[in-house]
């Protein structure tokens, strides 16, 4: 005769067991038609935890039915990491360093983030969210000769620093009215004798169904403008992309352009975080990347420290062949 506490508790069990079945299959179906499928996928390493406590607590209790169905939670949570597109190798070629960072609207102070040393290290600066100030603190530090142009408001406050010559700015379809205001942007820079393409992006936050719609218009822009590029074109994509790795929107870019991503396959390190929570960044969720084209190859990709952003730096070694 099982006891009374124990029957409920594999009632109670049995029943989070399906509701997670449920809910976590409907939501990999049904991402990129419905908003709320596809806020989902920032959460996948939060929702593998609860999926293995919920495995844990149905191995735990003496019902094979809550044994079966923590089997079933689990392998629903680890589905979408077997879909995770796989990083850009590495090649031989001339090697820069390429980052990537949203600096935050209400960062006051970029001193912070000009102490950090790899910051200092790297040839080319992507920054999202960027102030007055940090515009012109980056500018004063010396340590990048060219810059992107100051009007930060044509470029949806995104702003580019490098230690190489900048041949050419473009807005990424400017005339397009459903991506929220925002638009990409493409610079062409002069790594030695090599022409290097590098888009800026920092796309719509999808916090509600209009915002979702305007991010997904944002990143169709994207796609369709890496597609017209040069099968040989070396072309860096570097941003807060406000997309997870799981969203079917941004396996669409790598699936139908051949870019490969620099993150990794089966862990994303998370780089965007809540500042409310203590600055766990290890609960956080991984939006902000660096894309490759083909032409170029990844040697090494790391994170950088907290800077009063709600977001961390991402740091690529790239090569150049």
């Amino acid at each position: 005769m099982i006891p009374r506490l124990v029957r409920i508790s594999i009632i109670a069990v049995l029943a989070a067991q399906i509701v997670f079945i449920v809910v976590g299959l409907a939501s990999i179906v049904l991402s990129p038609h419905l908003w709320i499928a596809d806020i989902a996928n920032f959460l996948r390493q939060h929702l593998l935890v609860a999926a293995v406590g919920l495995f844990a607590f149905g191995v735990a209790l003496p019902a094979r039915t809550t044994k079966v169905g923590g089997a079933f939670a689990l392998a629903t949570a680890v589905i979408p990491f077997l879909t995770l597109p796989a990083p850009a190798p590495a090649v031989a070629g001339t090697s820069i360093v390429v980052m990537s960072a949203n600096v935050d609207v209400h960062n006051p102070d970029p001193a912070d983030f000009l102490a950090i040393p790899s910051i200092a290290d790297a040839d080319v600066l992507v920054l999202q969210e960027v102030r007055p100030r940090w515009q012109e603190a980056l500018a004063s530090a010396g340590r990048w000769k060219f810059e992107s142009s100051r009007d930060l408001v044509a470029s949806t406050d995104m702003k580019l620093f490098s230690r190489f010559p900048i041949l050419s700015t473009r807005t990424v379809s400017p005339e397009s009215t459903d991506t929220g205001g925002r638009f990409a942007i493409r610079y062409e820079l002069l790594v030695g004798e090599l022409p290097v393409i590098v888009y800026a992006v920092h796309p719509q936050t999808p916090r509600a169904p209009q915002m979702w719609r305007e991010r997904a218009a944002y990143l169709r822009d994207l796609e369709k403008a890496i597609r017209s590029e040069s099968p040989i074109a070396r072309v860096i994509v570097a941003g807060d992309w406000n997309t997870p790795p799981w969203s079917p929107f941004f396996k669409e870019i790598l699936s139908s352009s051949g870019y490969r991503t620099t993150e990794s396959q089966w862990w994303p390190l998370p780089t965007r975080f809540s500042i409310r929570f203590w600055s766990l960044t290890q609960i956080g969720t991984p939006i902000d990347r660096i894309v490759l084209s083909p032409a170029v190859g990844l040697s090494d990709l790391s994170l950088g420290p907290t800077f009063g952003s709600n977001h961390l730096p991402v740091i690529a070694r790239l090569t150049i062949p």
